[in-house]
């Protein structure tokens, strides 16, 4: 199953506008406005070591530092297992990464190239793995951390993401908000968002991948079994067949819960998705009405009941403002 996700998060990555979205909105340590993210590049991730040792990082994107006009390369893993010996693994992909681009450079790099390295990471625990090799080098004297790399990577841990935080107009961010939404009732409402957004014809390859994501990695594996999903040719398609299933979800979670003895679970698990899922279409009609919401309006609607959703719902088809009609 580790597998399994970190292939569907490579083919969702292949797009440069989800890499680009990563880093405008995720990656807070970098000047964003120094990169030139119109010239995201992929390039090979594979590196031929010493004695034929071959070394694969997942992605590795090449794009232009603004001020000097140099490459730099951002340098992409995907994780759904804790790895607490991720440090380590940094410093020998870039390592290996540095050592490839120095060979096939023709003059016009000088030094070692710069390298971002970022892990994206799905899992449901939250991420306790050391974060540099100084953690790692437990007992050691502090004078020989001079001689020493850091290993230190930039880490986006998906299900550790407040959603209230997510920026708006990110693909990125439709990302976490499926992830953390759990129950296909929840995710309906983030699709049909999704697919109003991604609705150009330009979007097409992008709405496919995430359709594929989706499947493979978001769907609880009892919704997938039937095997339907992969013949699926499009996202609106794709779309139309997730709304199908959702009429059978309610009644076989029911049943599966009572085979188990969890009856009680599920029904918890049903309720909050259903309630997930309102809270997403009232945002969505929200923004659509008026625009752009502030932080505190977004945090609101998030920690709102139902019965006081549905008083904003009736609320929305009169109010002739944000601030006029509903009190936040």
């Amino acid at each position: 199953m580790a597998a399994q996700y970190d292939i569907a998060y490579r083919r969702l990555f292949s797009h440069p506008r989800l890499v680009a979205d990563l880093l405008k909105g995720f990656v807070s340590q970098v000047p964003v406005d120094e990169l030139d993210l119109t010239s995201l590049t992929p390039v090979r991730a594979k590196f031929v070591g010493s004695a034929w040792r071959v070394f694969e990082a997942d992605q590795v994107w090449q794009l232009r530092h603004r001020p000097t006009g140099l490459p730099i390369y951002v340098q992409l893993e995907f994780q759904s297992r804790i790895d607490t010996q991720m440090p380590l693994r940094t410093v020998n992909y870039s390592v290996q990464l540095s050592m490839d681009v120095m060979r096939r450079s023709t003059g016009h790099q000088r030094g070692l190239p710069g390298i971002l390295p970022v892990v994206v990471y799905n899992g449901q625990q939250r991420w306790t793995a050391p974060r540099t090799l100084r953690e790692l080098r437990s007992g050691l004297p502090d004078w020989l951390e001079r001689f020493g790399p850091s290993g230190e990577y930039v880490l986006l841990d998906i299900h550790a993401t407040p959603l209230v935080e997510l920026p708006l107009d990110n693909t990125v961010s439709y990302v976490i908000r499926l992830e953390q939404a759990g129950q296909p009732q929840a995710m309906a409402g983030i699709l049909e968002e999704l697919r109003g957004w991604l609705s150009e014809p330009v979007d097409e390859p992008l709405r496919r991948a995430f359709y594929e994501w989706l499947v493979y990695v978001s769907l609880p594996r009892g919704t997938r079994r039937k095997g339907r999903w992969g013949r699926i040719r499009n996202f609106d398609e794709g779309l139309a067949m997730l709304a199908e299933r959702l009429k059978q979800w309610r009644q076989e979670s029911f049943e599966e819960g009572r085979r188990e003895g969890l009856q009680k679970g599920r029904e918890q698990g049903r309720t909050e998705g259903l309630l997930e899922g309102e809270r997403q279409v009232l945002l969505l009609q929200l923004q659509r009405r008026f625009g752009r919401l502030s932080r505190a309006v977004r945090q609101r609607i998030q920690q709102a009941d139902s019965a006081q959703l549905l008083q904003w719902a009736e609320r929305l088809l009169t109010a002739q403002s944000l601030s006029g009609g509903f009190r936040w």
